[in-house]
């Protein structure tokens, strides 16, 4: 019974504005709460009613002047009918449990137990309010113990993934066919990284998003997934550069900047800016697409991520130095809300994209999932 203290579920909250003599539109009111606040269905309904306008009745009642752990003294009495035998059940003086006995007579109004020669019996008012007690501890007992439970192999849940589009061209492939080979109905629904990203994952919009997003506020997780640095890269054959570069040739050479958010691009501009290295920007791009053929078929320069870089310099056309100044590494990271920290199903993509990450060879010291990961 002390699960009861202070249990205001939705449905609860619907029936303390229902009148308590009509049970028919009680139930339909109840009937009418969302699923996912009403996970208990009937035939449960008229139990939970019944229970919520007991409730609601003794708050009416000035319910704030009763301890609702009486009520396991109700339970011990109706058990034994005895006073004497209650108090030892429960480890208390018999004129502790016939004070509290008298105290609910007092609030109900009733006797609630009558001495016969077959011992303490309830009256009609106790019979019923011990029935609707009982059925709504187990109701919440069972709802205490619930656990959510996924099953990748039998889902067909969408997530909702946050990806810069470096993550799309370099990782997306391999996690697709991770899913393809263990959770085959399981779906991706892909949003840009963006400004907006820490508010639509605080919102729920968001399952989980990953890349370089260093403006998260408190109430967020995040598990480092690896470390990534920044290379030059230029056509395989430039005329003027060969397998270095100078810092004069950067600040002389024409550049296709990436303004691809998430990407870490803003350690590059700060760089700039602290080390007051000018450059010729011909082309900002804000994505991936068509950037290798870009660089290679001109004498344009690009910084670019490393990971990307190779994926560009691939195909023998363009090549990849280091840049002629200090350019610190980043952390790739995927981020989500703490409330998803155990939720069964953002711990099962959360690993499986940290997996990727390690069979790509992209990750060497990977962090563990916090449960694992440090809140900012």
């Amino acid at each position: 019974m002390h699960a009861l203290r202070g249990a205001r579920t939705p449905a609860c909250r619907v029936h303390n504005r229902v009148n308590a003599q009509d049970s028919r539109r009680g139930v339909e009111a109840l009937a009418r709460v969302p699923t996912r606040h009403a996970r208990v269905r009937a035939p449960h309904l008229a139990v939970l009613y019944n229970a919520c306008i007991m409730i609601a009745s003794m708050k009416r009642r000035h319910m704030t002047n009763i301890d609702l752990r009486l009520l396991t003294i109700v339970n011990e009495l109706n058990k034994t009918r005895s006073v004497s035998q209650a108090a030892e059940n429960l480890e208390l003086s018999q004129s502790a449990v016939s004070m509290s006995l008298a105290r609910l007579r007092k609030h109900f109004k009733d006797p609630l137990f009558v001495r016969t020669p077959d011992g303490m019996e309830p009256t009609p008012q106790m019979s019923e309010l011990i029935e609707l007690l009982e059925k709504a501890e187990g109701l919440l007992e069972t709802a205490l113990v619930h656990r959510v439970a996924f099953d990748p192999a039998t889902s067909d849940r969408t997530f909702r993934l946050g990806a810069t589009e470096i993550t799309r061209v370099t990782v997306l492939p391999a996690l697709m066919r991770r899913l393809r080979a263990t959770a085959r109905a399981v779906g991706i629904e892909l949003q840009d990284v963006s400004d907006e990203t820490p508010r639509l994952l605080h919102a729920g919009r968001l399952d989980l998003a990953v890349g370089f997003i260093p403006s998260t506020a408190s109430g967020f997780c995040q598990q480092r997934l690896f470390k990534d640095r920044f290379v030059c890269a230029v056509r395989a054959n430039h005329p003027r550069i060969e397998d270095s570069l100078t810092l004069a040739q950067f600040e002389n050479e024409s550049h296709v900047v990436l303004t691809t958010p998430g990407s870490g691009m803003e350690i590059v501009e700060k760089a700039l800016e602290t080390n007051r290295i000018h450059r010729k920007v011909r082309l900002r791009v804000p994505g991936c697409f068509g950037i290798a053929s870009t660089i290679a078929g001109g004498d344009c320069l690009a910084i670019v991520p490393e990971q990307l870089g190779k994926l560009i310099a691939s195909a023998g056309r363009i090549k990849l130095l280091p840049p002629p100044f200090a350019l610190p590494p980043y952390d790739v990271v995927q981020h989500w809300h703490e409330r998803y920290t155990h939720d069964p199903a953002s711990k099962w993509l959360r690993g499986v994209i940290a997996e990727v990450f390690l069979e790509r060879g992209l990750s060497s010291g990977l962090e563990k999932d916090p449960a694992v990961s440090a809140h900012n």
